[in-house]
C-alpha cells in the first residue's frame, strides 16, 4: 500500500528489492571464493589478499549489477480511478508494470532468468565447489610444531567453518523462495494462501542476514568482543552508569616487564670484574 502510493517510493522499492539480494548473494559467493583461495592457493595470498584489492572487487561487484538493474527504475507508472462511494478521482501507482510493452516483456521473461542465474544459479554453482575445497582442506589434520602455525591453523578451520555454515543456510533459506517463484508459481498463484506462502518465503529469505550475523558471533572472537561492548554501553547509558573505558596502558606495562625480564637476569648474573683505579 506504502508503495501504491508514491511513484518515487515504487521504483526505489523495485530497485533495492533486487539490488540488496544480488549484492548479498554476490559479495557471499566472492567469500566463499576467497576463503577457497585463501586455504589452497600462496600467490592468491601474497598477490590477491589485499585490502586494495578487496575495495576494487567490491566496486565492481556494486557497479555491475546497478548497471544490471537499473532498468528497474523504469517500471512503475501512475493511474487514476474513480471513487464512486467518495466520488473523487484518485490517482494509484502500479508497481512492477511498465506502458512500454518491450520492458515489461523484458522484465517479465529475461529478467527472470537473469534474477534466477544472478541470484541462484552462479552462487549455488561457486557455493558447493568452494565447498568441497574448503570441507578437503580443514579436514586433513595436519600436526604443527610451531605453537603460531597451529593457532592459525586453528583459526582459519573456525572461519571456514563459519562460512560453511553461512553457505548452507544461504541455499535453505533462498530456494523455497526460488521454487515457488518459479517452479510452483501457477500452481500457487489463485487461492487463499497464495500471499501467506510468498510472504512466508520471502520472510525466511531475508532472516539469512541475521542468521550471518549470529554466525559472526560464535566464530569471531573481535565481533564477539565488539557487540558486548557495544550491549555494555548501550546498557549502561540507558541507566545513567558511567562507561568503562578500555586501559591499554597495563597491557603495554605488562608486556614491558615481560620484555625487559631476560634482560634483568642476564645483568644480575653477569661477573663483575674488578676494576684498578690509575
Amino acid at each position: 500500500k506504502v508503495f501504491g502510493r508514491s511513484i518515487i517510493l515504487c521504483k526505489l522499492g523495485q530497485f533495492f528489492g533486487f539490488y540488496t539480494l544480488h549484492t548479498s548473494a554476490m559479495f557471499l559467493t566472492f567469500v566463499q571464493l576467497d576463503r577457497a583461495f585463501l586455504l589452497r592457493s600462496r600467490w592468491y595470498k601474497a598477490k590477491i589478499a589485499h585490502p586494495r584489492v578487496a575495495l576494487i572487487i567490491c566496486a565492481i561487484i556494486l557497479l555491475t549489477l546497478f548497471v544490471l538493474n537499473g532498468f528497474l527504475f523504469g517500471l512503475g507508472f501512475e493511474y487514476s480511478t474513480y471513487n464512486n462511494s467518495t466520488g473523487i478521482e484518485e490517482i494509484r501507482v502500479a508497481c512492477y508494470y511498465s506502458k512500454d510493452s518491450k520492458l515489461d516483456n523484458f522484465f517479465r521473461v529475461q529478467y527472470t532468468w537473469i534474477h534466477l542465474v544472478v541470484m541462484y544459479i552462479v552462487p549455488f554453482s561457486v557455493i558447493i565447489i568452494c565447498t568441497l575445497l574448503i570441507v578437503k582442506k580443514i579436514i586433513i589434520k595436519q600436526t604443527f610444531t610451531n605453537v603460531q602455525l597451529a593457532t592459525s591453523a586453528q583459526r582459519n578451520r573456525r572461519i571456514s567453518i563459519m562460512l560453511l555454515l553461512m553457505c548452507f543456510t544461504y541455499i535453505i533459506t533462498t530456494l523455497p523462495n526460488r521454487l515457488c517463484f518459479s517452479v510452483f508459481e501457477k500452481q500457487l498463484v489463485g487461492h487463499d494462501y497464495t500471499d501467506t506462502v510468498f510472504l512466508a518465503t520471502n520472510t525466511l529469505m531475508y532472516t539469512r542476514n541475521s542468521l550471518n550475523a549470529f554466525f559472526l558471533y560464535l566464530s569471531v572472537n573481535c565481533f564477539r568482543r565488539d557487540v558486548r561492548r557495544l550491549l555494555l554501553i548501550c546498557s549502561r547509558k540507558l541507566t545513567g552508569q558511567p562507561i568503562p573505558q578500555e586501559n591499554n596502558a597495563n597491557e603495554h606495562v605488562g608486556r614491558m616487564k615481560t620484555f625487559h625480564e631476560p634482560l634483568k637476569t642476564v645483568l644480575n648474573t653477569m661477573p663483575i670484574k674488578a676494576t684498578t683505579q690509575l
